[in-house]
C-alpha cells in the first residue's frame, strides 16, 4: 500500500468557514478607524475630567465590621442632631454658648486626647525588650 503524503493534496481539503479565521472575503478587509464628527462639549469633557479619578475605586465588600460601623456612625448622627440645642457653661472666665452635640465632641476629643498624651511610654519599652 502505498500512503498519500502529497503535500498539495492535503491543501486541497475542505475547511469550514469559522467566524475570524479570515476566509470570508468581508473579514479580510480591517474597518478604518473612524472618529466621531461632533466634538464632545464642553460639559461632557468637564464631566469625564471629573470622573476619571473615581474610575479605579474599587467599593468595599459588605461585612458584619462594615455594618457595625455604619450603624455607630448613623447612630451618633442621630445623637449630635437631637442635642443640637444650645448649651452655655463657664471657661477661663468667660461664658460660652455653643450646641450641646458640639461641647460633647469637644470634650470627648479632649479626653482621648489627654488619655493618648498620658500613657506610659515605658511600658510600650518594657514590652520590646521583653521580646
Amino acid at each position: 500500500m502505498k500512503t498519500d503524503s502529497n503535500p498539495e493534496a492535503e491543501d486541497k481539503r475542505v475547511q469550514p468557514d469559522t467566524p475570524g479565521t479570515g476566509t470570508d472575503a468581508t473579514e479580510d478587509k480591517q474597518q478604518p478607524c473612524v472618529a466621531p464628527s461632533v466634538k464632545p462639549g464642553f460639559l461632557t469633557r468637564a464631566w469625564q475630567a471629573c470622573c476619571a479619578p473615581f474610575a479605579n475605586i474599587k467599593l468595599p465588600t459588605w461585612n458584619l465590621r462594615l455594618f457595625a460601623w455604619l450603624l455607630g456612625v448613623l447612630i451618633v448622627a442621630v445623637f449630635l442632631l437631637s442635642n443640637w440645642v444650645p448649651m452655655r457653661f463657664y471657661l477661663f472666665g468667660c461664658w460660652i454658648e455653643a450646641p450641646r452635640a458640639l461641647s460633647i465632641v469637644v470634650l470627648l476629643a479632649i479626653g482621648f486626647l489627654a488619655g493618648w498624651l498620658s500613657r506610659s511610654p515605658h511600658r510600650e519599652q518594657e514590652s520590646e525588650s521583653e521580646e
